[in-house]
């Protein structure tokens, strides 16, 4: 029940210190955004998480999946191009998985 908790308590943190304008208007429910800087040192010192890897979205956004193997936690950030970062996603248990050879020899 505790590790439910603390994507929760994270996001609550994130958006006391937001200001309103922090926001990114979308189609249906608000995501948490905030200062890159200030969510990454957030995850790091609260969840001991680190980013593990990051890809260039079609619409020029940064997403990143922050993860931590001590705390078993992990976060998936979406950043706007001198905008705001906001927290896409969080949870338990994230596992990568290696993509299969493609080497006929293998």
């Amino acid at each position: 029940m505790r590790a439910h908790l603390l994507p929760a308590a994270l996001i609550a943190s994130v958006l006391a210190h937001a200001p309103a304008g922090a926001q990114v208007p979308l189609s249906g429910p608000r995501l948490p955004c905030h200062d890159y800087g200030e969510i990454a040192r957030q995850l790091a010192e609260r969840y001991k998480e680190a980013p593990v890897s990051a890809g260039l979205q079609a619409n020029g956004h940064l997403l990143q999946v922050f993860r931590s193997a001590e705390t078993g936690t992990w976060t998936i950030l979406s950043t706007a191009p001198g905008g705001p970062t906001c927290i896409v996603a969080a949870g338990k248990g994230w596992q990568s998985i290696e993509p299969p050879s493609t080497d006929p020899e293998a």
